[in-house]
């Protein structure tokens, strides 16, 4: 029974390369979606003709193409895309992966047959071009056992596991997610996180894609700067602050251990900020209690190299 209706929703910019492969992959569905919504971000290449051209070839009168006047970023025009896709599951869609064509079929029997999925997140199999950044992967994201869970939340809830172009999400959350984002919310990794403080977010131990890895991947890029570092430490507090509200107000049904865990993130959140921004060595030593909050150990010891790092 196909009781969901299924968006997809593509945010392009200057992808002319792979489109056609990318497209080819979502109208080969064996469950097709009811509605594609594609905005383009101001290419200055073929995009756009190549998708209206595929349109029309195809006759695909359910897929839509809008064209930005001027470039809004990704992270603003998926955002957008979010809030005007109607289907019940929305699937996010990178304009240069190769989907499974089983993808729509297994994730969205998966969310019609538990309601408490919020965003559900595969596995995925990264293919490299060039120079593209090598991904590494660990047990859980080579496994294709298919089986479902819940990841636990210290390590899963402010650490993205999945890229977003392996979602699908319930539409139930849209709104929550246009109340908290800012303009500097990746989209991806503020639905994951969302979902983990509303208890919904679940993993699939599936691929559904080949991830293309290639220069110049909009995600992937690493600058070791001081100063980036602590536009991103700004960032986070900033971003922990809105989760500390989120929670305070929506009333969740949080654990204890939960409600400590996000207490505790808040509190780092706050101390690195003071570290990077008064240069405050002291915060270092308090940090160290939460060091199990960060990426890694390497993470935590990397904040006190780059305090002597030039700005």
């Amino acid at each position: 029974k196909n009781t969901m209706n299924i968006s997809i929703v593509l945010s392009t910019f200057n992808g002319d390369e792979y489109i056609v492969e990318q497209l080819d992959t979502l109208r080969n569905q064996t469950r097709l979606a009811e509605e594609v919504l594609i905005s383009d971000d101001a290419s200055t290449d073929d995009t756009v003709q190549i998708i209206e051209d595929y349109i029309a070839k195809y006759e695909l009168d359910n897929w839509l193409i809008r064209k930005n006047k001027e470039n809004q970023g990704w992270k603003t025009n998926f955002a957008r895309l979010l809030e005007d896709a109607t289907g019940d599951i929305i699937f996010l869609c990178d304009q240069d992966d190769v989907w499974h064509l089983d993808k729509i079929q297994k994730m969205s029997e998966i969310m019609e047959s538990n309601e408490k999925i919020l965003v559900l997140a595969s596995n995925y199999t990264p293919f490299y071009l060039g120079d593209g950044v090598q991904i590494k992967l660990d047990k859980s994201d080579l496994d294709n056992s298919q089986i479902v869970y819940q990841p636990n939340f210290l390590d899963n809830f402010f650490h993205i596991r999945r890229p977003g172009c392996v979602y699908a999400v319930n539409k139930k959350i849209i709104p929550y997610f246009l109340r908290t984002r800012s303009n500097e919310d990746a989209h991806d990794a503020l639905l994951w996180r969302l979902a983990s403080l509303l208890n919904g977010l679940y993993i699939y131990s599936y691929s559904t894609i080949d991830f293309r890895r290639h220069d110049n991947n909009a995600t992937g890029s690493k600058e070791r700067s001081f100063q980036k570092r602590k536009e991103q430490v700004v960032y986070y507090d900033d971003l922990l602050q809105r989760l500390g509200d989120f929670y305070e107000q929506y009333d969740l049904s949080l654990s204890n251990e939960q409600i400590s865990i996000l207490n505790d993130y808040i509190l780092w959140g706050s101390y690195r900020k003071e570290l990077y921004e008064k240069k405050n060595l002291l915060m270092f030593f308090k940090l160290f209690k939460y060091r199990k909050l960060y990426w890694s150990f390497r993470s935590y010891v990397t904040d006190f190299i780059v305090l002597y790092m030039k700005e």
